[in-house]
């Protein structure tokens, strides 16, 4: 993989060194539309997550989870019982997946064998992105209008809401006992201890408006937020210091991290997919967009294959510009959800 990169990366050297006078020859897409799998239903839609102990799907669809089997990108069946689900975890030591119902202000703890509800536990209001930290066994949910985030002890089902200051959108963990979450409302991050359950910092986000999506890079201690305003900017976890703003598209609703072939994503409801390839700690490189579908804002990665998984509807009509330099909002035609699987061009 890593010859395919930089052969990308030299690709855009040599376009841009053809004079402005000559055409430059179109660069090659990294990616390439796989599949697409009907989900049907209501076209309303959150996160995704992908769960490599079984190689399943999962969509946050309105009132249900959908399950895809990524094996056979086929549509498994449906967690039912939900109002309005937004983030997925799950816990490793049972097996068992949580998402919210915002609407009612709870989680669902379900099987991913048997995709069946098996408990229901009290949460915060407006909860949206969770994640497990596998230094504390704990999961996290960010709770926007809470300003909060909701701390759960699967083992003991004991519950902390920890205060932030802001509202938080999504969040990550370095598996060393720090969770990051992306203040929107402030155009902040905030490092929270997972153990304590104490937030620690927060820290500005110059040029980064309306941060949504977080992914992180333990290795190289930097988080990742992509912003409304059409930036993305790269976190050092050790000092707070913004060490890079990097262009992406508008309407980023989710970021995403390739262990593997370190390359950073953000999933943008104007069409695009942004590729940002991470050449150290302090150097990083936009690659040439993916072109996808509008409203596709949501993601997720199997670094296994390197497939990147998208969600979106059919628009209906124009989109509306609802904040000045960011994205329009569109309405989606119902039973027209669709995933899109793009896989690595080689």
């Amino acid at each position: 993989m890593r010859s395919f990169f930089r052969a990308g990366l030299s690709a855009l050297f040599v376009a841009a060194a053809i004079p402005a006078a000559q055409a430059a020859a179109p660069v090659p897409p990294l990616y390439n539309l796989a599949a697409t799998v009907p989900l049907g239903g209501a076209a309303h839609w959150d996160y995704m997550h992908y769960h490599a102990a079984t190689g399943q799907l999962f969509i946050a669809h309105g009132h249900t989870l959908s399950v895809v089997d990524t094996a056979t990108n086929k549509l498994e069946g449906n967690v039912t019982g939900l109002d309005d689900t937004h983030g997925i975890a799950f816990n490793p030591a049972t097996g068992l997946g949580y998402t919210d119902s915002s609407g009612t202000q709870t989680l669902s703890v379900f099987n991913p064998a048997t995709l069946k509800v098996e408990k229901t536990l009290p949460s915060l209001d407006d909860t949206d992105g969770m994640v497990f930290d596998p230094m504390t066994g704990k999961i996290f949910v960010a709770a926007g209008d809470s300003a909060a985030l909701l701390a759960l002890n699967p083992a003991t089902d004991a519950e902390m809401k920890i205060p932030l200051g802001g509202a938080p959108e999504y969040l990550a963990v370095n598996g060393h006992g720090q969770v990051f979450v992306a203040l929107n409302d402030k155009n902040e991050m905030a490092a929270v201890d997972a153990r304590t359950g104490q937030a620690t910092a927060r820290w500005p986000l110059p040029g980064c408006e309306a941060p949504t999506g977080v992914a992180i890079d333990p290795a190289a201690s930097r988080v990742f937020t992509s912003c409304q305003n059409g930036k993305l900017a790269v976190v050092n976890t050790d000092t707070g210091v913004e060490v890079a703003l990097l262009p992406i598209g508008k309407g980023s609703d989710s970021a995403a991290f390739d262990t593997k072939r370190h390359l950073i994503f953000s999933a943008n409801s104007t069409g695009t997919l942004s590729v940002i390839r991470e050449v150290n700690a302090n150097r990083y490189v936009a690659l040439v967009p993916v072109k996808t579908r509008l409203g596709a804002r949501t993601m997720a990665v199997n670094e296994a294959t390197g497939d990147v998984y998208l969600v979106t509807a059919t628009p209906m009509g124009k989109g509306v510009v609802k904040h000045p330099g960011f994205a329009p909002r569109y309405k989606f035609e119902p039973g027209t959800l669709t995933l899109l699987v793009y896989h690595p061009a080689s």
